[in-house]
């Protein structure tokens, strides 16, 4: 089955788009993997590599997300983290929305998955991203 990814480390964005995202049918059509970490999304990715279709990234996450089983446990991970994984991988998903409100973080993000040339990137804040869904 497709996967879409949603990582957020606000449990409220959390909610709300889960009650979106369920109320335009999304749970019949895809699979839908929620993480809290820059940790948790890279494990859903590596597992589900070549099946999530679209991720929805934050920048600015907790600052408990320590990745020790990634790696750089001294290093506080971020979307970018998970965007840098991103890149390595064969199979990447085929769009990522970048929902964050740091915009100079979210610009970079964007940029560095541009250069695959193969993702479909888009930056949508989260303020807009739910009337976005359809």
């Amino acid at each position: 089955m497709a996967c879409l990814l949603f990582l957020d480390d606000d449990q409220d964005r959390h909610q709300r788009f889960r009650h979106r995202t369920e109320a335009l049918g999304y749970g019949a059509k895809y699979e839908m993997i929620y993480a809290h970490s820059a940790a948790e999304a890279i494990e859903a990715l590596q597992a589900h590599e070549g099946e999530l279709i679209q991720a929805f990234l934050d920048h600015d996450l907790s600052e408990a997300d320590i990745m020790v089983a990634v790696g750089a446990p001294s290093k506080v991970p971020t979307g970018m983290t998970v965007v840098d994984h991103i890149l390595t991988m064969k199979r990447p998903p085929a769009a990522v929305t970048v929902h964050s409100y740091n915009q100079p973080a979210a610009v970079e993000m964007c940029a560095r998955l541009n250069e695959l040339g193969t993702i479909d990137v888009r930056r949508i804040p989260f303020s807009v991203l739910l009337d976005k869904l359809a």
